[in-house]
């Protein structure tokens, strides 16, 4: 008799252990997922906009190749300014499209200025690349879309 009473006492604090559990699951697994989540959109932006600092520098690199000396077969680029996206069919923005991980190319903006302006060797060239971001989960993390923006300042060499 004293065998039973003890089992029965067991078996009703075991189902009210699991209950407590479910309480529990129920507060945390919200929280845990929106922090989860959280991480993966905040990474995200870190990675798009590495992409992006990564990005104006290689078209840097190649602006200040295509100076005002450089031979009539390779192209000179500048003095005039430059605006369009990533996906225009520009010489200047050919090379972007595969630098850009993540992003669509026709959202990523692109910025050359000559600061100096001129094209010649000591002159400086500016590139500016700009995406927005918008989270993964709209709506449920605390913040909305925000701008990425990664430049470039380089100085001409030929």
């Amino acid at each position: 008799m004293i065998v039973s009473k003890q089992r029965r006492s067991i078996h009703a604090l075991g189902n009210r252990r699991r209950g407590a559990s479910m309480v529990e699951a129920v507060f945390t697994l919200p929280i845990f997922l929106w922090g989860l989540f959280a991480m993966l959109d905040l990474g995200i932006a870190a990675l798009r906009m590495n992409a992006l600092s990564d990005a104006a520098r290689r078209a840097g690199r190649s602006a200040v190749i295509h100076g005002s000396m450089v031979p009539e077969r390779s192209g000179s680029w500048g003095p005039a300014a430059y605006s369009g996206a990533v996906v225009d069919a520009s010489e200047m923005v050919a090379s972007l499209q595969h630098s850009i991980p993540t992003m669509e190319p026709e959202d990523v903006s692109v910025q050359m200025t000559w600061l100096d302006g001129d094209n010649r060797p000591g002159d400086r060239v500016r590139v500016q690349l700009e995406y927005r971001h918008t989270s993964i989960v709209p709506g449920i993390l605390p913040w909305g879309p925000f701008d990425l923006e990664g430049s470039s300042t380089m100085t001409i060499v030929n």
